[in-house]
């Protein structure tokens, strides 16, 4: 089986989070999800590669301010920042919102830093977060799946 070009880098970002003990519950990566970002003739016809990391609420990170239910973090190709939701009581969640100060390929902690702001209640750092240092490779790999 071959890996999907962007596990290397959510390899690295779920590294980091265990490293600083806000390891998600679960996660994985894929490449089936359509992509609701394609226009044209094929919209609706392509497919995206994914990262989904859920904290489920008896996670020890998550603060008495903090997502009740558990949270989300998503990562979307060829969305251009990650993006969060809350979970509701029954698992599904509420409306994913983009998180402007980590683009697609920020340093793990970087997203580590956010994780610990939102699961404690507070809001995402604004300020834009430094990219990955292995982001081009990253980058290069995921424009050549694109293309195929």
């Amino acid at each position: 089986m071959n890996a999907l070009p962007h596990e290397t880098y959510i390899a690295a970002v779920t590294d980091a989070l265990t490293a600083a003990e806000v390891e998600p519950a679960d996660w994985w990566t894929s490449d089936s999800e359509t992509d609701p970002y394609a226009t044209g003739p094929d919209a609706g016809c392509t497919a995206m590669l994914t990262a989904v990391m859920t904290w489920d609420s008896d996670h020890p990170a998550i603060g008495p301010d903090g997502p009740a239910h558990g949270m989300v973090l998503l990562w979307e190709h060829p969305a251009e920042q990650w993006q969060h939701a809350e979970r509701r009581a029954d698992g599904s969640c509420e409306q994913f919102e983009f998180l402007p100060g980590l683009g697609l390929y920020a340093e793990p902690a970087a997203v580590v830093t956010v994780v610990r702001a939102l699961l404690a209640g507070q809001p995402a750092p604004a300020e834009a977060a430094a990219e990955w240092a292995h982001a081009d490779l990253t980058r290069a790999s995921v424009d050549r799946w694109d293309a195929s």
